[in-house]
């Protein structure tokens, strides 16, 4: 998607597809509501968060990845807050969203490209759930899907990942 905004990391290791990254800690604004499982008014709320309907009224500059997280009860979709606004968030206007630190740690990623699909993003995340394993890490999280991409990037060129936060074992 350009040049937007993107967390810092660090590659510990790389291997083909795979990756593990350190993140320093970064806040999200994050949409959560129960009402709407698939997440289906996520990014239009999103949206309109960083287009000004939040409490300063300030347009804020759009970053990526776009984050969702599937827990047993629900799924949750989050931008990436711009470092700038680190010190002092806008809070939200919207009651389904909500400023969080989204904690430093250590990932393991897989990359993968084209449009997602659910088939896609479970076999990304069966691959990644392999390769923690070979690696004698446990999973600390929920698996996330990161997308990098907007909507109308053909999918040939379509950047996402699947992540999940790890610790030794």
């Amino acid at each position: 998607m350009g040049n937007y905004e993107t967390p810092d990391f660090e590659v510990l290791e790389k291997e083909n597809s795979f990756e593990l990254r350190k993140y320093g800690q970064f806040y999200i604004v994050e949409y959560d509501n129960r009402a709407d499982p698939d997440v289906d008014r996520g990014f239009r709320t999103l949206f309109k968060y960083i287009s000004s309907e939040n409490q300063e009224n300030e347009k804020i500059s759009m970053t990526v990845p776009v984050i969702q997280e599937e827990t047993d009860e629900n799924r949750k979709m989050a931008f990436v807050v711009p470092k700038k606004y680190w010190g002092q968030v806008p809070e939200p206007t919207d009651p389904n969203l909500k400023v969080e630190a989204f904690e430093e740690g250590v990932f393991a990623v897989i990359q993968f490209s084209g449009k997602r699909s659910r088939t896609k993003e479970i076999s990304m995340k069966e691959k990644l759930n392999q390769w923690v394993a070979d690696k004698g890490f446990e999973k600390q999280s929920a698996f996330m899907v990161a997308s990098y991409s907007g909507p109308f990037t053909l999918p040939p060129f379509r950047k996402n990942e699947i992540w999940v936060r790890v610790k030794s074992a």
